[in-house]
């Protein structure tokens, strides 16, 4: 397993650029519950740590591609990545917004990126499996207009066309069509 935890003294004084490959192991545990070909998936993280006080900043790229299971025919489905990664750590302690008197915006927490550092490490895994799950998308699919598998045969419809007759679709409304109303 990668280690992501960071010393915040080794920050003091100067920023850490970090480059690191991320391992088919990290990726593993980042998506649990997805059905990823880890063998064909990479992903590269760049980011820069400077501190200023007691915050972290963390600023860079987390790139490279994830090859999924099309959820249409299951033929794989390379999803290219490209997530800005900007988050501020804090001490726990701290609060994550503070009011300003006279202000009239309203902040919403939800759009902030703060994260919370214990005082001496900044712990960059829960961030990174955060911004891979995000940039899945909702449909991953082979391509745009992917035909899917026949639900009768199994059939590849991508492939070749089968000679499956369309299922009948069912109305909520189709005992209605029978209903004779008195003229």
């Amino acid at each position: 397993m990668l280690a992501l935890e960071y010393r915040i003294k080794d920050l003091e004084g100067r920023d850490k650029d970090i480059d690191l490959s991320l391992s088919s192991a990290f990726l593993a545990d980042a998506l649990v519950g997805v059905e990823a070909k880890l063998d064909d998936s990479s992903l590269t993280l760049s980011v820069r740590l400077s501190q200023c006080k007691s915050t972290v900043l963390c600023d860079g790229w987390l790139r490279g591609r994830l090859a999924l299971s099309c959820q249409r025919c299951l033929e794989p489905a390379i999803i290219d990545l490209a997530q800005r990664v900007h988050s501020i750590y804090v001490p726990a302690s701290d609060p994550v917004i503070e009011s300003s008197e006279g202000s009239d915006e309203e902040i919403d927490e939800d759009d902030l990126d703060y994260a919370h550092h214990n005082g001496e490490v900044v712990d960059l895994w829960p961030l990174l499996r955060e911004q891979i799950i995000l940039a899945i998308p909702i449909a991953v699919l082979c391509q745009e207009d992917c035909r899917g598998l026949c639900p009768s045969c199994g059939m590849d419809r991508n492939r070749a066309r089968c000679e499956c007759q369309p299922a009948a679709v069912l109305s909520p409304f189709a005992a209605l069509r029978d209903v004779k109303l008195p003229s």
